[in-house]
This record gives structure tokens, sequence and C-alpha cells, in this order.
């Protein structure tokens, strides 16, 4: 279904059971934190905070994103891979490349009805400070509270394509906060677009308490060039009403709270430390400026929060849902992919498992090369590839895989001096780092120097005649 906003998602939610509201006064300082942490890890549903201390008008919501189920409930479908499918069926039969289809996209879909939409914003204007939002402390020793899943709101200076992203952001004091978007994000991407044509101020919105498909869509990795707002409207299979603010951003129309104003991109300040979803504090690191010029307050505003820390917590799950609507992607730029599996404890940047079906030799190690070539997938640390009829979801099968088919001297590569995720506090000096490749397929003769050998199996028919036995056996048990 299609939620108008944040707050029509949560009284969908309560009419269902499915809000934990908590009277109890709680501090921003480590309390919410701690108690959605312990939510999120119980698989609870959202946790609304109804009294927050030393911020009377505001309520916080939490633990949006509970579950992988819970994604697939925001989102409306049980097969998120659909939603990839309905994608990519919004371009037209013609044979085009990857590229030439995104390109495509804007004018395909201009006239439908996902594109967005304009609207009258419902936020009012404020003089509300930075300080006066229930920006949270998440970890003893976070260099200061900071908003946790707020949304970024940029235009790219060139394309006019609007991006929203998730990025941390550091509460200097007042008018000031800093904003940690990592060098390949697209926040990042624009704002040396804008440093090459001399602007030097970029006009930007940090938008918080939207409808949770708007959220999700920002802290998702949609492919360069597909403007944020469009893709949102094709989640939500309705347009995102959208109003221009005096800085020329587009912001949701709904949202809780808004704060117009630029990046300073000459004035770089320490963000951090920060204790984030790698379950360790990132040290801290020179990040340009955000400086409040305008702000936008809903009455009786809710403030949307995550608490990271040791997976699996809410990036897991919204990780898992990337996982399964990108597969379809990945699959058309790489057709040698059967399946993937980015597993929550290996962080989604780190550790991933690839299927295929293997036609010649060095196959393996070619698509561990275009993986690594591939968006958001270069940040990969590890790659191991399997053949088609290991399920890469059971991480027995994977072993059972690696165990059985890898010599390390020839199936593992090792590749050092790239580029990995730059909050790996492993590297040396981040976010350059090495990478390790296995190649857990079977081997072809050219790659073994042999053939290889005949896996063990049993005729059909004694296989199923073993079966009714032991299913006869096991009736005629007492229960255990």
């Amino acid at each position: 279904m299609t939620f108008q906003d944040l707050r029509d998602y949560i009284n969908f939610m309560s009419k269902s059971g499915k809000i934990i509201k908590i009277d109890d006064e709680v501090d921003v300082n480590l309390e919410i934190a701690e108690i959605s942490r312990r939510a999120t890890y119980l698989h609870l549903p959202p946790v609304l905070f109804t009294k927050v201390r030393g911020y009377k008008e505001w309520r916080v919501i939490s633990n949006v994103f509970y579950s992988i189920q819970s994604v697939k409930e925001i989102l409306g479908t049980q097969n998120l891979e659909d939603i990839g499918k309905r994608f990519l069926s919004s371009f037209s039969e013609t044979p085009l490349t990857f590229m030439d289809k995104v390109k495509s996209l804007p004018s395909l879909l201009k006239l439908g009805k996902i594109s967005p939409k304009m609207g009258k914003l419902k936020p009012k204007e404020s003089n509300i400070k930075l300080t006066d939002i229930p920006a949270i402390k998440t970890w003893p020793k976070d260099i200061s509270p900071y908003f946790t899943f707020s949304l970024v709101v940029t235009r790219d200076p060139e394309t006019g394509v609007n991006n929203l992203g998730v990025y941390r952001i550091q509460i200097l004091n007042e008018k000031e906060a800093i904003v940690h978007w990592q060098a390949f994000k697209r926040g990042s991407l624009a704002s040396a677009k804008y440093k090459e044509k001399g602007i030097t101020k970029m006009p930007i919105a940090i938008v918080n308490g939207v409808d949770p498909v708007i959220a999700f869509t920002a802290a998702s990795p949609v492919p360069p060039g597909i403007d944020k707002y469009l893709f949102s409207g094709i989640l939500r299979e309705e347009g995102v009403e959208v109003t221009e603010l005096d800085n020329g951003i587009l912001v949701p129309s709904n949202a809780e709270s808004i704060l117009e104003g630029y990046v300073d991109l000459e004035d770089q300040r320490l963000e951090g430390p920060f204790g984030d979803h790698f379950g360790y504090y990132t040290p801290p690191a020179y990040f340009p400026v955000f400086k409040l010029e305008k702000a936008y307050i809903r009455e009786s505003p809710i403030f949307h929060v995550t608490s990271v820390g040791k997976p699996p917590l809410e990036d897991a799950w919204i990780g898992k849902a990337v996982e399964r609507i990108f597969l379809p992607f990945i699959k058309l730029i790489i057709p040698d992919i059967v399946d993937m599996n980015l597993p929550e404890y290996g962080l989604f940047t780190q550790i991933g498992f690839f299927s295929m079906r293997k036609n010649y030799p060095g196959q393996a190690k070619r698509l561990m090369m275009s993986v690594w070539g591939s968006g958001q997938l270069s940040f990969l640390k590890f790659i191991v590839i399997v053949d088609s009829d290991v399920n890469i979801h059971d991480l027995n099968q994977v072993l059972y895989a690696i165990a059985t088919t890898v010599d390390p001297v020839r199936d593992v590569i090792i590749i050092p001096g790239t580029m990995n995720d730059s909050l790996d506090q492993a590297s040396l000096n981040p976010p350059l780092g090495s990478k390790i490749g296995i190649d857990a397929t079977r081997k072809f003769k050219e790659e073994l120097g042999r053939d290889w050998p005949e896996e063990v199996s049993v005729p059909d028919e004694i296989q199923k005649k073993a079966i009714e036995i032991i299913k006869r056996i096991t009736q005629s048990l007492p229960p255990s």
C-alpha cells in the first residue's frame, strides 16, 4: 500500500497493533539508542517514544525496518525481486544497453503516475535551531549527538537529478552540523561538480520523518543517473509529492521537519568519533559543514532515528532487501550471475557469495572482476563464487563448496591497493585496502589438469525406496 507520510504509516501500524509506545521519559543520550537496538535484535515492531527529556513537543520513532518481513510489508510485496523486475519492465523492448536504458528512463516515464508531483509544504517555517531537535547519542564515546536517519537532499548541478542519501550528521551548534558523506556517495560526487564550477556553497536540505518507502529509497544504492524521487515513485507505484525550497532543492511535501541551507565546501572540520555499523568507533576525519538558513516543522513533530552497531540491526534488513530488489539489475549487467547473498553479518560491503552457471575455464575469476567493477559491489572485500546448484543462502553448502573445490594457490586471488569501505578499520589506510576472491566452482580439465572426479550418487529408485522406509520408521517411533 502507499503511505502519504510517516504519520499515515504510524496510524496503519497502530491499527495493526504493531507500534510499541513507550510513555516513560527517555533521554536522547544513549537511552533511546539502547532501547532501539534491543528492540531490533528481538525483531520487535517500531518503537514510538512519546516523552523525550528536554524536547517536550517532540516524539521519536525508531526501529521502522525491524526485520526483512517489515520491509516487505512497507513495500507491499512478498517477493522483493519483483520490484526490480517491474522497474526493468518499464523500459521499451528495444535491445538497448543497460546505460542506454537508464538514460532513456526519465523520458519513458515522464508522464506516468510515478513521476514526482508538486504539492504544498505541510511543515511551517520555524525559528527552530539544530540543538532544538532530538538528535541522539548512540554510543558513549560518540563526539556529539547525531541525526542518524535524516535524509540529505541534493541536486546534481549538471543533470538536475535529485538524490536523497542517508548520511550521519554530527551536530556542532545551533546553526552548523557536519555531513559525513563518503567520497563515493552521490552527495559527495555532486559536491565535486559544484567545486569544478567554482560554487562553494552547495544547496541542500536535511529532511526527517517521511513515508518509509522514501526513507528506504534514500538508503538504497539506486544506479547512478536515476532520480531517487522517480525510484521512490516506482516503489510506491505513485509519485512523491514534493515542494521546491527557496534554494531550489525539492523536498517531500509531507516531511515532519526540513532544514534548508547549504554545505560550505571550503569549511571542512573533524567529524567523529562515531560508533558505526562495523561495531567500532570511526576515528575523526574531515568532512564539510552544513549551515542552516531556514527550518520548517510540523505541529507535534515526530523525529525518525536509527541505532547502529553490530549486526543485525535496521541497516541489515534494509541491506537484505536491497540485495533482493537489485538482483535483477545485477543479473542484467552481469548475466553470469544466478544468485547473490550479501550476508548481514558480512556487513553487505565486506563479504559476498555469488552463484553462476559455469561454461568455460576461468569464468569464475572473470565474474569476480565484473562484480568488483559494479557500483557498490566494488567495495566487497571477500567474494566467493560457487556453482549454480549450491544454495548460497545456506552457509554450510558454501563451506562445503570451498572445502571440496578450492586449492588455495590456484583458486584464491588477492588484489592489493584497491578501494574498500572507508569505515573498514581493518585497512591500513582506509579506504585503500585489499581484496580476496575465492573460486569455489568445480574445475574444468584446463584448470585442474585432469577430469573432475565423479560425485557420489544413488539411483532414483533406490532413493525413493529408502525415503519410504525411513518415513515409515519415523512415523512409528514414539514422540520424543
